[in-house]
């Protein structure tokens, strides 16, 4: 088995806002299933004032030679994440003078395994807007990446929900799903939605055995450690896929939700991420993993 994550690099963004500290403890559990290592990054810009007034309080400030103000903020953010992550999954803090955030991550995540963030922070727009830099991030990025909702939880994580709508790009997600599944000792819910209102109770009874015949082999096929310990679902009744994940992660608890980030619908205007995925990451709480069909760890 081709382990992707097993002593992974984790990259955290950090903007030092109070959200950002919600995607720490999701980093430190997977850096404890895995022996990985969390490197905070904070990408900052000398000469904006949207920045500039935010480090003003305390003893920092943005006055002084660019070295001595890196190496402030070296210090503050170790600082900022020594209260949140235990010392022996930390490395080295990482920060770079970029005055385009999202871009700055998504470049110092080519040297890492897996991104891990919160969905919004200090530059977020609302909930249903998403955070402006998480998104970019989700399109651009050819990392894994964990959005961290404000009211998820995942430690532990007891049941993982992967979803599939039988392209091969979906399956991207799968191999993620067995490691993760196997390190935390969780079960694997494997779902799958037909979105078809003109069918009779016959047709979507025989639809349905076939999705499910399709879910199992995929399941054995590129799950094979956990393929026949899955729980294979496949519903007929939403008007789309993203409704009928919405609709079955309310109904269930799930720790984590697990997709590629492009199926069969394609790219949306969004360049990189797909249309179910751009509307979960905005209208679900629980904490989604987004593995593009061309991650490599």
């Amino acid at each position: 088995m081709n382990n992707r994550l097993n002593q992974c690099n984790i990259i955290v963004p950090v903007d030092f806002s109070g959200y950002c500290r919600r995607a720490f403890p999701v980093a430190q559990e997977i850096a404890r299933l895995f022996d990985g290592k969390i490197t905070p990054f904070h990408a900052y810009d000398l000469y904006s004032d949207l920045d500039g007034f935010h480090y003003l309080n305390g003893d920092m400030h943005l006055h002084g030679e660019p070295l001595s103000i890196q190496k402030e903020l070296r210090a503050a953010l170790t600082s900022f994440t020594g209260d949140s992550v235990d010392q022996a999954y930390l490395a080295d803090c990482l920060v770079e003078d970029d005055n385009d955030a999202p871009d700055a991550i998504v470049k110092a995540s080519g040297q890492f395994d897996l991104v891990v963030m919160s969905s919004h922070g200090r530059k977020g727009f609302s909930r249903l807007l998403l955070g402006s830099v998480a998104e970019k991030v989700l399109r651009l990025t050819h990392r894994p990446v964990i959005i961290v909702e404000d009211d998820a939880d995942l430690c532990p994580i007891r049941k993982i929900l992967v979803t599939t709508d039988f392209s091969q790009s979906s399956y991207a997600a799968f191999p993620y799903a067995q490691e993760v599944a196997l390190a935390a000792g969780a079960e694997v819910h494997l779902f799958h939605s037909i979105a078809n209102e003109h069918l009779n109770a016959e047709q979507i009874e025989n639809i349905r055995s076939e999705c499910l015949a399709k879910l199992q082999d995929a399941a054995e096929r590129y799950m094979p450690a956990i393929g026949d310990k899955v729980n294979c679902i496949a519903v007929h009744g939403s008007d789309s896929a993203h409704h009928a994940i919405c609709k079955n992660l309310t109904e269930q608890h799930y720790d984590l939700l697990i997709m590629a980030t492009v199926g069969k619908t394609g790219l949306s205007h969004l360049l990189g991420m797909g249309s179910t995925t751009a509307t979960l990451v905005r209208a679900v709480k629980t904490t989604i993993m987004a593995v593009k069909p061309d991650s490599q760890a």
